[in-house]
């Protein structure tokens, strides 16, 4: 998302600071109420989430960037999961292909110790896989509405233009 104001970039980052929610430190019971834009600064580069009174660590995260440009600013961002949540699907699906590839590699034994047939361990990493995929599917339908707030947040506040 590319969106361009005519404010200076001193001007973006005093108007989002005071638009948003307590720097992104509020506590439930110190917000405006549910939707109400958190945000997290560094310099200009900053992170955007709403208020929640429900865990989502599925829900998107607004990463944006002012940049200067002649007679105003540019902010330029995308919608990404946090961090560690990522990370920990990065693992999560790691493991279900290493674990998948292991079992094609080594060779099965006539009779196994645990007494497991390899279709029942090949049914259970496309369970998990499809338990994977299926979280974040919910977390994406449960902050389905998240990122229009925060667009046409960022649009009043700064009073900008999509470009």
């Amino acid at each position: 998302m590319k969106l361009r104001t005519k404010l200076s970039i001193a001007e973006c980052r005093a108007r989002l600071g005071s638009a948003t929610d307590l720097g992104g430190m509020a506590l439930a019971w110190d917000s405006a109420g549910p939707g109400a834009v958190l945000g997290e600064f560094r310099g200009s580069v900053f992170r955007l989430h709403t208020r929640k009174y429900y865990q989502n660590s599925f829900a998107p995260f607004f990463y944006g960037r002012l940049s200067s440009v002649d007679g105003g600013a540019l902010l330029e961002g995308s919608f990404r999961l946090h961090p560690f949540v990522r990370l920990f699907l990065v693992f999560w699906f790691s493991f279900l292909i290493l674990f998948g590839v292991a079992a094609f590699i080594v060779p099965a034994a006539a009779h196994p110790a645990s007494g497991i047939s390899r279709s029942w361990f090949f049914a259970g990493l496309a369970l998990l896989a499809i338990l994977g995929a299926g979280v974040v599917l919910i977390g994406a339908w449960l902050g389905r509405g998240e990122q229009e707030v925060i667009h046409s947040f960022l649009k009043s506040t700064l009073e900008a233009e999509d470009q």
